[in-house]
This record gives structure tokens, C-alpha cells and sequence, in this order.
């Protein structure tokens, strides 16, 4: 199955999720020119029924409804069939071209942004369909990553309606190899999140991390910490500048960055991870320590202290 490569220079913001991506692709137009940034272009927000309603309308109804449980139709679906072994590489490129270019067929601006958690599975097939593209990754801090998409409606990941079956989220039991395939149903939601949160950061890094048209940021840096300004500079400059020679002009606007997009932050169900229990922290450090080190995340002598004090679990 041959797909046909597509020339059009591109930015792809890839991370788990509650990242800032939404807010990152709301801004860059204001700031880039000759811009167009979208955000999950076809894929279904059910909270968002504007969204939905309007690629409706675009893409047609089959696509954006029945269509969304198949890879064909679903970069989200693309990614989790992709990643657990159900569509070969082959037809993987070909879908992505198939979809990409039903979402480029009217766009006019000559750089093309697009931030999307969805192709978290597809991230390393990307330069391929698109040879003059960059690849952006955001990680963020796992123990307020969680936090958020624990509060979040717009995240369904592990939820009442992500049925086992239909085989849409990541789950251990898609790899063979995976210490917790066999634990899997008897693990807490909390737990079915760091495992994610390791599975999904650990796969783009080590599909990507030797890639000159890729690059890390960690989401505190850009969007959090009192330096941003000088991160966000940086990111400005990774994104607009090809090794083609293409670039792009930009005026970067400190202001913008005091908008929030997409916040959960009133209505957290869990508490701030000095407020967990011990367990808590040994669940997460068991998942997510090596990454947690690698990004220089929970190195408080609070957080220490939880985990030693903590619960003794066996290792799988």
C-alpha cells in the first residue's frame, strides 16, 4: 500500500495530553506568519460538540461517527492499532497521507502547525509523509499531569465509555512483552494513567530522540516556570526554521502567554501530590521514576520521603 509524500512544510506538537497544546495552537498564529495551527483536526471531542458539529460538516458524518473506531478514519485509533501490532507501517503512511490530506485540501498559509496527543503511535512515520516537517514533543511533570487528566472531561482516556473492546486506548494487554498485561484489570484508574503516562513518553523518545527535526520541551519551561519567555523564544525558533532553507517571520508576544486555555484547575478531583497518600506516590514512582529522573520531576525531599515511607509493592 503506497502512500504519496506530502511537501507542505509542517510542526507537529505531540504529548500525552493537558500539555498546553490546545493553548500552544491557539496562539501561534497571532505570533507566526503565514501561519495555520489546528488542534486534533478530525477527531471527535464529545465535550466539544461545536468542534464535533463543524467536522461533521468538513469531513461527513460516517468519518466523524462509525468512522472514528477504525484507523482509516482515526488518527487516535491509528495510534493505539499501530502501536499494539493491528496495522503494519505500510498502511499506517498510507492512512496518515489519506487523512492529512483531507484536512490540508483548503489551507492556504504555507506553514502548517498542528498539535495533536493522537499521533503519539505514528510520531516516528511522520517525517516520511511529510519529509519537510518538524516534530515538537511536550512533556510535563506526571504527578500534575495526572492530576489534570483526572479532572478533565475532555479526556475519556480509561473511562466509563473507553470500552476494553473497541480496542481505542493504549492498554497493557496490547503488548505481549508488558510486565502488567496480567494485572491490568485489577489496576486502579490512577495506576492505568501512569503506566500510560510511561508507555507513551517512553515510545516517542526512543523512536525520536537521534531525529534532527525533533526536539523536547518540557511543559513547565514553556508555559509555566518565570524563564518561559526564553523557552518559548527557542520553540519559536525550532518551528520556524527548516533545513531546506525555509523559515517563517515571527514576533513573539510575552502577553499571550498568560492565557489559559482548556483549564482544569478549578475542579481537581485528586489532590496536589504533597495531599496523596504514600501508596500514591510508590504507584507512581514504580511507572514513572526513570522518567521522572531523566526530566528532573520529583526531586523534592517531600516526594522522598512519601515513596520510602511509602507502600512495598512487587516489582514487576
Amino acid at each position: 500500500m503506497k502512500f504519496i509524500p506530502i511537501y507542505k512544510h509542517s510542526v507537529f506538537i505531540v504529548s500525552t495530553g493537558r500539555t498546553g497544546t490546545k493553548f500552544i495552537g491557539k496562539v501561534l498564529p497571532s505570533m507566526i506568519d503565514d501561519c495555520y495551527s489546528t488542534h486534533e483536526p478530525a477527531g471527535v471531542f464529545v465535550t466539544d460538540r461545536n468542534k464535533w458539529k463543524k467536522d461533521i460538516k468538513k469531513y461527513g458524518f460516517l468519518r466523524m461517527t462509525i468512522g472514528q473506531l477504525t484507523p482509516k478514519y482515526s488518527m487516535y485509533k491509528l495510534s493505539s492499532d499501530r502501536r499494539a501490532g493491528r496495522v503494519s507501517d505500510d498502511k499506517a503512511l498510507k492512512y496518515i497521507e489519506q487523512m492529512r490530506k483531507l484536512v490540508l485540501k483548503d489551507i492556504i498559509p504555507e506553514l502548517y502547525v498542528e498539535s495533536n496527543n493522537h499521533l503519539h503511535g505514528v510520531v516516528d512515520l511522520l517525517e516520511k509523509v511529510f519529509p519537510n516537517s518538524k516534530v515538537v514533543f511536550v512533556i510535563r511533570d506526571p504527578r500534575t499531569w495526572i492530576r489534570s487528566v483526572m479532572s478533565t472531561k475532555a479526556s475519556l482516556l480509561y473511562g466509563k465509555i473507553d470500552f476494553p473492546f473497541l480496542n481505542i486506548s493504549m492498554k497493557a494487554t496490547d503488548f505481549k512483552d508488558d510486565p502488567y498485561a496480567e494485572k491490568w484489570k485489577n489496576m486502579s484508574k490512577f495506576e492505568k494513567l501512569c503506566w500510560y503516562y510511561n508507555k507513551l513518553n517512553s515510545f516517542v523518545l526512543e523512536k525520536m530522540s537521534d531525529k534532527p527535526n525533533f526536539k523536547v520541551y518540557r511543559y513547565e519551561d514553556i508555559l509555566i516556570y518565570q524563564d518561559r519567555e526564553k523557552y518559548f523564544k527557542d520553540f519559536l525558533d525550532f518551528i520556524t526554521n527548516f533545513e531546506d532553507g525555509f523559515s517563517k517571520n515571527y514576533e513573539f508576544k510575552p502577553q499571550l502567554l498568560n492565557r489559559k486555555v482548556n483549564s482544569s484547575s478549578k475542579n481537581y478531583v485528586i489532590p496536589h501530590w504533597r495531599d496523596w497518600k504514600n501508596k500514591e506516590a510508590v504507584i507512581m514512582e514504580k511507572h514513572c521514576s526513570k522518567l521522572m529522573k531523566k526530566f528532573n520531576y520529583g526531586q523534592e525531599s517531600e516526594w522522598s520521603e512519601k515513596v520510602e515511607k511509602g507502600y512495598k509493592f512487587e516489582i514487576a
